[in-house]
């Protein structure tokens, strides 16, 4: 009897034995699989972070394609006079950057007149110190003959050297700087200079940009309706860091991914592209509306995939911007204002069928015109690609006159 009860025990034992080693390297696997997943998912989470972190550099490589997560936001100094920086002091400056940083702001745009005057060095100064603490980057604006005041300084040899020595005071802040309208044109009566980059040829600026530290970024301000915009490219583009590229049709998004697809190809930069959520005074004369909420959401869809960056042009209040700057991380959002984007170029496009017939001189003709343009040169470059003429510039001409 002891005998039998001690070989079924030893049976069962076999058995449990053989049960645990059949399972255990599955529930270990699972186990791992598990593991690694959480791990997989931190991973993702580090990785978005850092990301943001470090999305401050225009230099990057960039491709045509891309996705909300990987562009830049900039803010072009804000109407909003609790976000204007350059005119906040200590704590209030302190916390305006962090709110702004929370927001998903990396850069920040302002103008400056002159190196040589000692409030403007103070005020800058302070505030490149405040965001040196900071993953703020701050881009000085300088101003055209078109736009200048009777104190903006034009001592480009000054300028360049000022922004080499901030460079090294606050190398963490200070990111470069842009001339604002740097292709367009000047309706001034003030200066002889009909075009900014006549007056830029003229004060011999592509000389003294060789002088510019390497870590001192030069993003001019370019327009796809600028002229003389083939100069930029053959004089300035070997000095330029990144393009901030306007529209001054920006009512009209039909043709803006074939825009921003030809001006890469053309200065072969990384772009930053303004975003106009609020009125600009050329279109505020013409009695135009404010653009629409589906305008502007159009706008961020394409812009948000086909550039490296968005610049908030003064209205960082305003709702889409505001649910943008929230949402542009969820997976459904792209999909969401891509919709408003669809309905946007339909309108438009029908808009522009009435307008021919009409034949009324306005500025949509003037935009059609334009997006014309783009148009047609874009389909001859495809043309050219799908020929193996890759080096074939005919298709450029019309565009860099």
């Amino acid at each position: 009897m002891n005998l039998v009860v001690s070989v079924i025990f030893f049976c069962a034992g076999i058995g449990v034995f053989l049960f645990i080693q059949s399972v255990l390297p599955y529930t270990y696997l699972f186990s791992v699989f598990s593991l690694s997943l959480n791990n997989h998912e931190v991973i993702q989470k580090i990785n978005a972070e850092n990301s943001i972190k470090s999305g401050n550099n225009i230099n990057e490589s960039s491709s045509i394609k891309r996705s909300p997560r990987d562009t830049t936001i900039g803010l072009w100094t804000p109407m909003n006079a609790s976000f204007v920086l350059q005119h906040l002091k200590g704590e209030e400056q302190e916390k305006a950057i962090d709110t702004l940083l929370k927001r998903g702001y990396q850069e920040y745009y302002y103008v400056m007149n002159n190196f040589e005057d000692p409030k403007s060095v103070k005020m800058t100064e302070e505030l490149l110190e405040t965001a040196n603490k900071t993953n703020l980057k701050i881009i000085i604006i300088l101003l055209p003959p078109s736009e200048g005041a009777p104190d903006t300084n034009y001592d480009w040899k000054g300028w360049i050297e000022y922004f080499n020595s901030l460079e090294k005071k606050y190398p963490r802040s200070i990111e470069g700087f842009s001339i604002d309208d740097y292709n367009w044109i000047s309706t001034r009566i003030d200066t002889k200079f009909k075009n900014n980059i006549d007056f830029m040829e003229h004060s011999e600026l592509s000389k003294l940009l060789k002088h510019k530290s390497k870590d001192v970024k030069f993003y001019p301000t370019v327009y796809f309706e600028g002229k003389k915009t083939g100069i930029v490219v053959k004089k300035y583009n070997n000095f330029v860091d990144g393009l901030v590229v306007a529209s001054g049709c920006y009512y009209n998004v039909s043709s803006l991914k074939k825009e921003l697809g030809i001006f890469e190809e053309i200065f072969k930069k990384p772009i930053r592209y303004m975003i106009y959520p609020t009125i600009t005074y050329n279109y505020s004369k013409q009695d135009y509306s404010p653009p629409t909420d589906r305008l502007i959401m159009s706008t961020l869809s394409i812009a948000s995939n086909s550039t490296d960056g968005l610049i908030i042009w003064r209205d960082l209040d305003n709702p889409v911007i505001q649910d943008h700057m929230k949402s542009r991380y969820d997976k459904q959002y792209p999909s969401d204002i891509s919709k408003y984007k669809e309905i946007q170029i339909s309108d438009e496009k029908r808009e522009s069928t009435a307008n021919k017939l009409s034949k009324s001189e306005n500025v949509h003709n003037t935009c059609n015109n334009w997006s014309k343009k783009y148009n047609e040169a874009y389909d001859t470059w495809l043309k050219l690609q799908e020929q193996g003429e890759e080096e074939n510039d005919e298709w450029k001409k019309k565009i860099l006159h």
